[in-house]
């Protein structure tokens, strides 16, 4: 029923979005824009966000604690390029994150349920740094106060979010402990297996044991952060538009929303584009051709390194469906304690 109920949404989202650029806009007038965009910017842009990638992989590699057991740079990124692609293809599945956990197994021989521990921290410390980046510019630009609202609720989350996986990463002992309570009437066979999920879990938290490394996590999230900020912002020069970090700022936030809806239109299409057309008529801006044409952009500089790449990756990889549905079924079979 929620499958349904997804491809209804998309589908009636991606109809409007068309009558939309149909009765508002014409093909002349982004074409216009288009020819208008500066090459260099648009260049520039486009290897910002392969800094970010990389960026983003050199995070993960640190992740995996102690440092002998750290899978290599090449498998990381590859192992990311792959769970990037598979999230492009079928996004409001989210089967990217299990495609990229089968394979960093598949090239290391790392603990499944320990990548997937290293994903929880992940996400929190991009909650965080969304979080933090919205926080900074409160004070300099005038945002809808449901935006501002948002943004401090999502901070606190995270970052008790983040609070508790410190304790949690320092108190291993105990938790597991607790998880023997738990499980203690279960039949024996599910009862290992929970443990020995739970325990592999736990060694994705490793890493936040290290003070060094912590604060390498937190400076590693900055850039990453920086970097995706940076991006949107570059392209106002591609596109001359009158827009500083701030601007930038917000553009990622609704990027990074969109991201997250559960739609089933490959990659987010229209739907991305609609959340930066949406930001840009909050700071005031009516040249919805370039509006549009700034997003069309935007979106085509990240899908193509994540299709490039994760061509390349799934290749590399040995990758197949069938490989991440047996992993998802694995999963779902595994009640929680």
């Amino acid at each position: 029923m929620l499958s349904w109920i997804n491809i209804a949404i998309g589908l009636a989202l991606l109809v409007w979005g068309v009558w939309y650029v149909a009765a508002h806009i014409t093909l002349a007038e982004i074409g216009r824009a288009l020819a208008l965009a500066d090459p260099f910017f648009i260049g520039l842009a486009l290897a910002i966000f392969i800094l970010t990638l990389l960026a983003k992989a050199w995070r993960w590699q640190l992740q995996f604690a102690p440092r002998i057991a750290q899978p290599p740079f090449a498998a990381a990124f590859w192992a990311l390029m792959l769970g990037q692609f598979v999230n492009t293809a079928v996004s409001f599945m989210r089967l990217g994150d299990l495609a990229r956990v089968y394979a960093l197994f598949q090239q290391t021989g790392i603990s499944k349920m320990e990548s997937l521990g290293t994903l929880v921290l992940e996400k929190t410390l991009d909650l965080l740094m969304l979080a933090l980046t919205l926080v900074l510019i409160l004070p300099f630009v005038i945002v809808p106060d449901f935006i501002a609202e948002q943004g401090v609720i999502l901070g606190l989350a995270a970052l008790l979010v983040f609070a508790i996986l410190y304790l949690v990463a320092y108190q291993t002992y105990w938790v597991l402990r607790l998880v023997e309570v738990l499980v203690r009437s279960l039949p024996a066979r599910l009862n290992g297996r929970l443990l020995q999920f739970a325990t592999s879990g736990l060694a994705g938290l490793a890493a936040m044991r290290s003070k060094k490394t912590l604060l390498g996590l937190l400076a590693r999230s900055v850039l990453i952060a920086a970097l995706s900020v940076l991006m949107p912002y570059t392209l106002f020069y591609a596109f001359h538009l009158p827009f500083g970090l701030s601007e930038a700022v917000l553009i990622n936030l609704g990027v990074s929303v969109a991201a997250a809806v559960p739609v089933p239109t490959p990659a987010k299409i229209g739907i991305f584009e609609f959340a930066v057309v949406f930001v840009m008529r909050q700071f005031g801006y009516t040249d919805e051709a370039v509006a549009l044409s700034y997003a069309l952009v935007f979106h085509l500089l990240i899908l193509l390194p994540q299709i490039v790449l994760g061509v390349i990756a799934a290749w590399r990889t040995d990758w197949r469906w069938s490989k991440t549905a047996v992993l998802s079924k694995e999963l779902r079979q595994t009640p929680p304690p």
